[in-house]
């Protein structure tokens, strides 16, 4: 039995008919008004959305003349920076496909990636240009490289600009629904698979997301998450440019400067992932702690009284009350949060809501363009991922008694399936509906909820389901906790499956703790302060969904370069990296 829970709606058609063609929309709408950023030694300087059009059409020319033909598939290897998106567009001006790359790859997955896509030509920075050098020697010899740095012996954005500074827009090399962008995605949990999103599958996603987020013109977004990744590119840069805000690319993710950049470029939107909003809350706590004695007891009282005020009567003060405390920290112009690609932990949410800065959360994967759902900007709350954009229908399919089944999506923005891959694409793609993989259920008010995933759940003897996830949330707001995993293991007898978590703690609080309660911080110390506050949390949870087994980790679990957690390393782990187990 499938529950189908969503009306669609018309989805909203998109202002043009392909991708490349954003950039004279916005040119023509926005012109002269700042639209990408980089930092330098003269502050935040870069290109108008004018600019940005000329700029992208000189090197789609190039791109032309070096042999880069209508269907070509072309990688693009660079760290985040202006020029990134505007190649992007330029690739596709030219009637190829862009084959988008981690940056965190190795040489030998790069050349996985670019042989299985064919790809001929490939645009690269000079700080990847190695990396694609030693790939293209081992896989690809007849690959030919384009740089977006001036480089004597190459084809660059230099050339482009020099070459053809008054070229215009080209005859459209393509068909809406034509392949587009050709992303290698593995997640956190399967191999890499080539997804293929056409120009009207991005193009639908981006008008979705424009009318659901209040964002335009007045907007600055610091962009902070790798282009690479669809949530990035589309809501990241191609949103902006549809509605005309501009963003400022960071320079790292280093605490330090990614605080400077968050004051000084004035931004006043952030999109991340929910590891990134839980190193900003306890910055922004570290620096309450740090701050002098009248001034800390102030901080304090005032989050006392915005949260207080809101258990007990449902009003969000924060925002006119911290003013100052934001005002003091930089984050004065900062207006909007918006969390997504992991589950934000509820402690993150109230705590950033509570400083005054209202937080969004989504749902989306790649295959889906990539956003399927969000909250909205007026009082967003906690505990779902939100409504489905107008024109994308949800369905949960074959509910179970706890009325969670898998998360089914259809609408314009469902990928054209797998790339060289009819199995797996027949697997996830029936009757138009895209199979996620993803568990969820429908909130009273029409919003999604994820629980878990497919793949995730355990099974218990007793026929019971237990969605990780869910566990998850209920640890993840222990102080005393830094990361864990949940996940399933054979009892003592090794007979039956059970709960079990894998923790990393955090041993700054830990070691606090123990010099405020006059213990030594040892593993037995740590051990026990991990079961009792993991028992205490299991309480609000069913007898059979409870940990029965910790396992203290002394390193942080690997990520993906989107900060998720790859849940399939775990099992590959060897025990060296645990320090012991509490039964």
């Amino acid at each position: 039995m499938t529950h189908a829970s969503t009306t669609p709606g018309t989805a909203p058609a998109p202002v043009v008919r392909l991708l490349p063609q954003l950039a004279d929309f916005a040119a023509g709408r926005y012109g002269a008004a700042p639209f990408l950023l980089a930092a330098g030694p003269e502050g935040w300087r870069g290109y108008s959305f004018a600019e940005a059009a000329r700029a992208m059409h000189a090197f789609a020319a190039l791109l032309e003349r070096e042999g880069v033909r209508p269907g070509a598939r072309v990688g693009l290897q660079s760290e985040n920076r202006p020029e990134w998106g505007l190649a992007y567009l330029a690739i596709l001006a030219a009637g190829a496909v862009v084959v988008p790359l981690d940056v965190q790859l190795r040489p030998q997955e790069v050349g996985e990636i670019l042989a299985f896509a064919e790809a001929t030509h490939c645009v690269a920075s000079a700080r990847q240009r190695p990396l694609i050098e030693e790939a293209r020697g081992a896989r690809l010899p007849g690959l030919e490289l384009i740089s977006l740095d001036p480089a004597p012996e190459l084809p660059s954005w230099e050339d482009a600009l020099r070459d053809f500074p008054d070229v215009g827009p080209r005859p459209e090399r393509a068909q809406p629904h034509d392949l587009a962008v050709l992303i290698f995605t593995s997640g956190t949990t399967g191999q890499a698979k080539g997804v293929m999103l056409s120009h009207s599958n991005i193009l639908h996603n981006i008008e979705g997301v424009a009318r659901s987020f209040e964002f335009g013109p007045a907007d600055r977004l610091l962009s902070v998450l790798p282009l690479h990744h669809t949530f990035e590119s589309t809501g990241g840069f191609l949103c902006p440019m549809r509605v005309g805000a501009s963003v400022a690319y960071a320079r790292g993710l280093k605490s330090n400067e990614l605080r400077e950049d968050m004051q000084t470029s004035q931004a006043t939107l952030l999109l991340g992932v929910p590891l990134l909003f839980e190193k900003l809350l306890a910055a922004i706590r570290r620096g309450i702690g740090e701050a002098p004695l009248p001034r800390r007891l102030l901080a304090h009282a005032l989050l006392g009284i915005t949260g207080l005020t809101r258990i007990v009567t449902g009003r969000r003060i924060g925002h006119a009350l911290l003013r100052p405390l934001r005002q003091r920290a930089g984050l004065g112009r900062m207006r909007l949060f918006v969390s997504g690609a992991a589950p934000l932990p509820e402690e993150t949410f109230w705590g950033l809501v509570d400083l005054g800065w209202p937080m969004l959360e989504g749902y989306g994967l790649t295959e889906c363009s990539p956003v399927v759902a969000a909250n909205r900007p007026h009082r967003p709350r906690p505990g779902a991922v939100g409504w489905p954009l107008t024109g994308v229908e949800v369905r949960i399919a074959e509910p179970d008694a706890e009325r969670n089944g898998e998360i089914l999506v259809r609408g314009p923005n469902v990928m054209l399936g797998y790339y060289r891959n009819p199995e797996g694409t027949a697997e996830v793609l029936r009757d138009r509906w895209f199979a996620t993989g993803d568990l969820g259920r429908w909130t009273r008010d029409g919003r999604v909820r994820i629980t878990g995933r497919l793949k995730n759940m355990i099974a218990t003897a007793a026929g019971k389901k237990i969605y990780p996830e869910e566990v998850e949330a209920q640890i993840a707001g222990c102080p005393y906790v830094l990361e864990v995993i949940v996940a399933g293991g054979r009892d003592a007898r090794g007979e039956r499956e059970e709960v079990h978590a894998h923790v990393v703690p955090n041993l700054p609080a830990l070691e606090a703790l123990a010099a405020s309660t006059g213990h030594a911080c040892d593993a037995a110390f740590v051990e026990r302060v991990l079961r009792r506050e993991l028992e205490a949390r299991g309480h609000h949870l069913a007898p059979y969904k409870r940990v029965k087994r910790v396992i203290v980790r002394e390193r942080e679990f690997p990520k993906t370069s989107t900060g998720k957690i790859r849940r399939q390393d775990l099992a590959a782990e060897t025990p060296a990296s645990r320090v012991g187990a509490v039964a």
